[in-house]
């Protein structure tokens, strides 16, 4: 036969919270709340007492800008098409460049005949190097170099600088 177990007193139902226990935990929680909205407002003060401090050094150290007597705003950059071609090694590796050159804007209106020449010199650039010449940002920055030398020795020191937008091996 099976035993019962003996039946432990549970709590009664109905039964009320004594009001001591509310009384001891009234000051507790008021603390809290109070504590809370002053941890708030001393926040809200400091974030605006920084906020106006950054300001007003972001405005008394309003920087000259030197600007350099290349970049004199008569240079007008004008987008070269897109060049995809296959790279040197290995040779099922392609390459895709968009970029746009920056050039004297008087030469900016007849620069069509120009920008097909820069164009091909890139392409015919583009299929010498191989993977390996373009890994990292150190191949990025001299074939950066390289193109920029191309443009400028191409166009007779027309065009300043050369823009690379995206680059895209595969």
């Amino acid at each position: 036969m099976a035993r019962s177990l003996p039946r432990l007193p549970g709590p009664r139902r109905g039964r009320r919270v004594a009001p001591r226990a509310l009384l001891a935990a009234a000051p507790v929680v008021i603390l809290t709340a109070l504590a809370a909205a002053a941890g708030a407002l001393w926040g809200f003060r400091v974030v605006g007492m920084v906020e106006s401090t950054v300001m007003k050094r972001m405005e008394a150290a309003t920087p000259d800008l030197a600007v350099s007597p290349q970049m004199t705003g008569t240079l007008v950059m004008k987008k070269l098409p897109p060049i995809v071609t296959n790279l040197a090694a290995p040779a099922n590796t392609w390459v895709r460049l968009e970029a746009a050159v920056l050039l004297e804007q008087k030469a900016a209106l007849g620069a069509d005949p120009l920008v097909g020449a820069i164009t091909e010199d890139i392409l015919g650039f583009l299929r010498s190097v191989t993977a390996q010449q373009m890994e990292g940002a150190a191949g990025l920055r001299n074939l950066r170099e390289d193109l920029t030398e191309r443009v400028a020795i191409r166009s007779k020191g027309v065009v300043r600088d050369i823009v690379i937008e995206t680059l895209v091996v595969q």
